[in-house]
């Protein structure tokens, strides 16, 4: 396990390392207040802190914890974050408000123990409240696909 958190610290590190130096290359300020490269740098910088940390650990008990390079649940997340790098992939075609149904829905659906008409309703809910909070209340247009979604 301390092997993973290791190898899970570092890819982090990296991670955070690549957000904070593009967000460095756009403006922090602009004349309405944070500008493009405000919360992208400290989103870096957060990213930087917590693998430091992890690195951190990992190393100090690095031969003392006993336990699985894979764990049980691994799997699951391996299958969310696919989901999701297919969801971003298909936006373009579906729409960001079909892309999220269905990403909450099968995601809710194939990790957890809930019906399909209680992911169904929840997928539409997360829907509302995005298209309600960024369309209406922030008057942020949210990309639309081919569908029209």
């Amino acid at each position: 396990m301390g092997v993973a958190n290791l190898l899970a610290g570092i890819g982090v590190l990296l991670l955070g390392s690549v957000v904070a130096f593009f967000a460095s290359r756009l403006p922090y300020k602009a004349e309405y207040g944070p500008g493009p490269g405000f919360l992208p740098l400290w989103i870096g910088v957060a990213l930087i802190a917590c693998a430091i940390a992890t690195i951190i650990k990992a190393v100090r008990h690095y031969g003392h914890e006993e336990g699985r390079f894979i764990q049980p649940k691994t799997r699951q997340v391996a299958f969310v974050l696919v989901t999701l790098m297919i969801t971003f992939l298909l936006v373009p075609v579906l729409g960001l408000s079909l892309g999220l149904a269905l990403f909450t829905g099968l995601t809710m659906r194939t990790t957890g123990r809930h019906g399909w008409i209680f992911c169904v309703l929840v997928a539409v809910a997360t829907v509302a409240a995005v298209r309600f909070i960024f369309g209406y209340g922030l008057d942020i247009p949210l990309p639309k696909g081919y569908i029209g979604l």
